[in-house]
């Protein structure tokens, strides 16, 4: 795998000098911007001298600012590991918005990259199959849950967002064969949601998690959807991961609906369970 721009300025930070590692220190932080910044406004905010610049640019092999700043830029391509931008308390409403979008872009791409078709496909399979399927959650990716029932309702599937730990041990613990119990968990480490995946599986259903791969929840059931937990929980952040297992849930309602053969078309008022009156 390539080493990008940026990965490679947080791999050589420690051996810069304190003015170089200022400028490093800034530009990891904010890359989106310094590929609009002149040098002297870069100069400026990190206290160094253009010079400094200079020799910050040709440590890594560029002829001047100008080329650091369009590799820099090429760097922030949705699948480079440290595109992220954090959101700080400083931050104005105009960058809470770019930066915003820009995480869920790159989460999106890395979620293309790295997703496997046949794990969505075997998932798609069982959960067409299944008798009745218990949509299982905690914490914030509840609304995950709730969100998969809404879908799979409209395709006329048996299913349920089972919240809250009583409720959840309940019906776990009266699963049976040709129920499927789906899981939503952006670690794969909850506690929880492990012990709901070995009670349904003890009663015979099949378990499918939209998790991380080679997690404890991933090793007790039959299909893992492997969803990378590459975000970072900053408070003001929104969760990459809680997005991607949306769009999971989209790939899987499509992918159902196909199969079966039912009317499905790509568009809002489809998946608009109520009957509302429009204005």
């Amino acid at each position: 795998m390539t080493v990008s721009l940026l990965q490679r300025i947080l791999q050589e930070r420690d051996e810069m000098r304190p003015a170089e590692r200022r400028v490093a220190d800034h530009v990891g932080a904010a890359p989106s911007d310094v590929i609009h910044m002149s040098m002297a406004k870069l100069s400026e905010i990190c206290s160094v001298s253009d010079p400094t610049i200079v020799r910050f640019c040709r440590r890594f092999g560029f002829d001047g600012y100008q080329d650091f700043k369009l590799n820099l830029a090429q760097s922030l391509v949705p699948s480079a590991p440290f595109a992220y931008e954090q959101i700080t308390p400083q931050d104005g409403i105009e960058n809470i918005l770019r930066k915003t979008c820009r995480n869920s872009l790159n989460a999106i791409q890395r979620l293309a990259e790295d997703l496997r078709p046949d794990q969505v496909a075997e998932g798609a399979r069982l959960l067409r199959a299944a008798s009745w399927t218990g949509i299982y959650a905690t914490g914030i990716s509840e609304v995950n849950a709730l969100d998969a029932e809404h879908k799979f309702q409209r395709l006329g599937m048996r299913c349920q967002a089972l919240l809250g730990k009583q409720r959840q041990w309940m019906h776990a613990e009266s699963a049976r064969p040709g129920d499927v119990t789906l899981i939503f968990s952006q670690s794969g480490h909850t506690k929880q949601m492990v012990e709901m995946a070995i009670a349904s599986r003890a009663g015979g259903a099949r378990v499918v998690s939209v998790a991380a791969d080679d997690s404890p929840l991933a090793r007790v059931s039959d299909v893992v959807i492997a969803v990378l937990p590459y975000d970072r929980t900053e408070l003001m952040t929104p969760l990459a991961s809680r997005l991607n297992h949306h769009l999971v849930t989209n790939m899987l309602v499509t992918a159902i609906a196909i199969e079966s053969g039912s009317e499905f078309p790509d568009q809002l008022p489809a998946l608009d369970s109520w009957q509302t009156d429009k204005i």
